[in-house]
């Protein structure tokens, strides 16, 4: 009977001891603490009668694509900036290349334009220059559709080739056949 208690005692100790050493380790061990990833976040209440302007989100040195309802590129465009406005998007610094079918490129620059956020209209103003090998067009505005494909249209057209000018108040460009179209009032001048 001895032995017996001997051995409960024994055990009973042992037990009490591991307790003891895991309680008194485990609050030994460094307790984690969480690392701050985002920055405290206080809100400020606006001094009364000053309003900032909201700013709006915008996207810089952006390269853009554009193309017809076929899904041949027709545009590729660098802007500088581009916000969007109610589902339209604001372009400036407007520097790209257009694309026809045979493979030509002209060379297009506007100071700004405008481009429906699904990317199925463009319109570029104002000072624009579309130039390529054989023709050079200044324009107040010119625009596209993806439906119109290979169609731009434009106003306040100005156009120099090497023995006349042309002034238009409206125009058609159609650079796959390097056609023009002059609808409304003309001028021109032979040198």
């Amino acid at each position: 009977m001895k032995k017996k208690w001997k051995i409960i005692i024994f055990a009973t100790c042992l037990g009490l001891i591991s307790l003891l050493f895991f309680f008194f380790w485990g609050h030994r061990q460094r307790q984690s603490q969480p690392v701050p990833l985002l920055p405290l976040v206080r809100e400020e209440e606006a001094p009364s009668g000053e309003t900032e302007p909201v700013v709006k989100p915008s996207l810089k040195g952006v390269q853009i694509s554009l193309v017809d309802r076929t899904q041949r590129l027709n545009w590729k465009l660098h802007v500088d900036r581009v916000v969007e406005e109610d589902g339209i998007c604001l372009l400036s610094g407007i520097k790209g290349e257009y694309y026809t079918l045979k493979g030509e490129k002209y060379l297009v620059e506007a100071e700004a334009g405008e481009m429906d956020k699904d990317f199925s209209w463009l319109r570029l103003s104002p000072a624009v220059v579309f130039s390529g090998e054989e023709i050079q067009l200044e324009a107040e505005e010119i625009s596209w559709t993806d439906q119109a494909g290979e169609e731009i249209t434009g106003r306040e057209l100005r156009v120099e080739g090497e023995n006349v000018t042309i002034y238009a108040e409206e125009f058609l460009f159609y650079p796959e056949k390097g056609g023009l179209t002059l609808p409304g009032g003309s001028r021109w001048s032979f040198r």
